[in-house]
């Protein structure tokens, strides 16, 4: 019984015990709570630095132009050809030749520069024969004698030369003046095809 009465008392003293630790540390917390003052708490915004603006540069103003363009293909230039050289004889070393030391031209031949013309007919004194006309003219700038001037007469058939004979004028033939002369051909004047008459350098 008296064992009991301890167990109780203890039991007892231990609920008071824990009674009292759980009303005291409720009584003192809120006078704690009453005497600390709520501290705020700040926050620093953090300052961001921000990167400079990239300058934008400026569009380039374009101007306007106006132009008139022709009508039809550009004319092309002409380009200037090259200046003829002077053709001037050379003058000799001992100065300018005149006129009367000047060499003299030479002379033409009398087969170059005697124009003629001919004709063919029968012979009238002479049966087998054809006379041949030639009419010359001098064109030679000088005087030419008789025997100055020959002329050679050939006679063809079917092509092939015949007969050739030769002959001469009779009287002089003076400057840009005309002569005569007759030749006669041996040969009948139907028997040849086609008589020729051409002018040749007298012989010596």
């Amino acid at each position: 019984m008296r064992v009991r009465m301890i167990v109780l008392a203890a039991v007892v003293a231990l609920g008071a015990a824990a009674i009292w630790l759980a009303v005291v540390p409720r009584r003192q917390a809120p006078a704690a709570a009453a005497g600390r003052r709520p501290v705020a708490s700040v926050t620093t915004p953090k300052v961001r630095q921000s990167e400079a603006p990239t300058p934008t540069p400026a569009a380039p103003e374009v101007g306007r132009a106006t132009f008139v363009l022709p009508w039809g293909p550009a004319p092309t230039p002409t380009l200037p050809g090259p200046e003829p050289e002077p053709t001037e004889a050379p003058v000799p070393a001992g100065g300018p030749t005149r006129a009367r030391d000047r060499a003299p031209a030479p002379t033409p031949e009398v087969a170059e520069c005697v124009a003629i013309r001919s004709g063919v007919e029968p012979s009238p004194v002479a049966l087998g024969q054809v006379l041949v006309d030639v009419d010359a003219v001098n064109r030679c700038g000088r005087d030419l004698g008789p025997l100055d001037v020959w002329f050679e007469v050939a006679g063809y058939r079917h092509g092939d030369l015949v007969q050739t004979t030769r002959g001469h004028l009779l009287d002089p033939l003076p400057r840009d003046g005309e002569g005569h002369a007759a030749i006669a051909l041996a040969g009948s004047y139907d028997w040849y095809d086609r008589v020729d008459v051409r002018v040749i350098t007298p012989r010596p």
